[in-house]
């Protein structure tokens, strides 16, 4: 066959076949499936979008707090067992049981005031000790950096290194600070297993990275 008859004959054959055939059954059905999708999302969102609240929120949740704001008074106190970066020894939720401890989140080394903070609350330690209170400071640091600053100002009341954000993630801290992955200015008071009290100063409406340890002393329920 020569090349010239070939080609007239694939015209041919290409002109010959049949059209695509216009199937208006097919529209409602894809109409139907878009309304089912969507109706989907609404009903089942869970397999629609990603569920990336922390642990932390969602027992925080559980216990009428919102994400980022702490844990309210008479939650359990989450289990976690961390080490004072300035005596070696173990603070966990069972070493704390028996006394009132008051737990101090910040941002640390990036807040000056934060340290400061530290420092005046020292000051009144006496005081503290007198209502059966220890300060535990935890701050999101490395401990070498943690190291270097408890140096510069004098702390030596107990400090944690929680670089890997478990603990403050665990009371629902995280989320509304300054910055997204760092504490706000945030006290807990647990006693017992249980939180007595929770305060973020940098929320509002105090939004505060310092408050008056006299102020702080009057804030907490006897």
């Amino acid at each position: 066959m020569s090349e010239k008859k070939a080609k007239a004959e694939r015209r041919q054959a290409r002109s010959s076949a049949p059209a695509p055939k216009n199937r208006p059954w097919a529209w409602p059905l894809l109409a139907a499936g878009v309304v089912a999708v969507v109706a989907a999302s609404f009903v089942l969102p869970g397999l629609f979008k990603d569920d990336t609240t922390s642990a932390g929120a969602q027992h925080a949740m559980a216990a009428g707090a919102e994400p980022g704001e702490g844990l309210s008074a008479g939650t359990a106190v989450p289990a976690f067992s961390e080490t004072d970066l300035l005596s070696g020894r173990v603070v966990s939720s069972q070493s704390v049981y028996r006394h009132k401890t008051l737990l101090f989140f910040s941002e640390g080394v990036m807040c000056q005031a934060c340290f400061e903070q530290i420092q005046g609350i020292q000051e009144f330690g006496a005081q503290l000790k007198q209502r059966g209170i220890e300060l535990v400071s935890i701050t999101p640091d490395s401990s070498a950096d943690l190291r270097q600053a408890a140096a510069q100002y004098g702390i030596t009341t107990p400090l944690i290194s929680d670089d890997d954000h478990n603990m403050s993630e665990a009371f629902n801290t995280l989320g509304r600070g300054m910055h997204a992955d760092t504490p706000g200015h945030a006290f807990a008071l647990i006693d017992k297993g249980k939180v007595l009290w929770y305060r973020d100063y940098w929320l509002p409406p105090d939004r505060k990275m310092y408050v008056e340890p006299t102020q702080l002393l009057a804030d907490i329920p006897a």
